[in-house]
């Protein structure tokens, strides 16, 4: 290597023109000092298109321990997260940290530097079957959608009144949950809930990804529970995908009981 070819090696390090330079200052000062901020964590990253059945065993090896740094905000369920100089986080990505989860809501297109990106905690895992008879769970956002509705709905002769709770749910984007439209039903309520509701997805907007990547925000309506749903496992029309079995007809016994065999 000549004395011109060593320099120019030398100066590529520190940057050649006066951008580049202060761009590996900034880089350098970043992994140098955030470590030692009370921000900097390690946190575990699904990617979107592995977040959709997030319990299963093979989606735990997408898992991805990675250090970033969580700032807080004026809203105690909303972090601004940063991603390490070189490093990545994919807008709709599933967040473990603090024994929770949380969902990768926006992003800063300006990734110059690092990627901060906006995240929300998760309150619900929404389950559902697809076609292929798959059972699906994703960890997701769901929030009140009536507004100043009062919660009920009477029709015209006043003859029944009904629920008509509506709430919205954001959810990442990826190969499942861009199939979901106005057939899908979803029980949604406390885990402890022993009838949980049933809500129709009313408003499928598949507008909020950029470039294939980020979250849905859908509305959802409240409707009457059917038996084809499974209330203890939380799967809305379970029972369509997977018949139930029908007992066997009841024999009698030697004391002239009948029983099911």
């Amino acid at each position: 290597m000549g004395a011109w070819d060593a320099y120019q090696s030398r100066m590529s390090v520190r940057g050649i023109t006066r951008r580049e330079a202060h761009f590996e200052r900034e880089v350098q000062s970043i992994a140098q000092h955030l470590r030692d901020s009370l921000s900097y964590t390690s946190a575990v990253i699904y990617a979107p298109e592995h977040g959709w059945n997030i319990l299963s065993e093979e989606v735990s090896q997408y898992a991805v321990t990675q250090d970033v740094a969580i700032i807080n905000s004026d809203n105690l369920n909303e972090k601004m997260i940063m991603a390490m100089p070189g490093d990545e986080i994919e807008n709709g990505s599933l967040i473990f940290w603090m024994e929770q989860y949380w969902l990768v809501t926006e992003q800063d297109a300006n990734n110059t530097i690092y990627r901060r990106s906006k995240m929300v905690q998760c309150n619900h895992l929404l389950r559902w079957v697809n076609k292929e008879n798959e059972l699906c769970e994703q960890w997701c956002i769901v929030e009140d959608g009536t507004k100043y509705l009062t919660g009920e709905y009477e029709d015209r002769h006043f003859v029944v009144t009904r629920g008509d709770s509506r709430i919205s749910v954001q959810i990442a984007r990826n190969k499942e949950t861009v199939r979901l439209d106005r057939s899908n039903r979803f029980l949604i309520d406390d885990p402890d809930s022993p009838h949980p509701l049933a809500y129709l997805l009313t408003k499928p907007l598949k507008l909020g990804a950029y470039q294939g990547k980020g979250c849905f925000k859908f509305v959802l309506q409240e409707v009457t529970e059917t038996d084809d749903d499974n209330v203890e496992e939380r799967f809305a029309d379970y029972y369509k995908h997977f018949p139930k079995v029908e007992p066997i007809d009841p024999k009698p016994d030697v004391n002239g009981k009948k029983v099911w065999l």
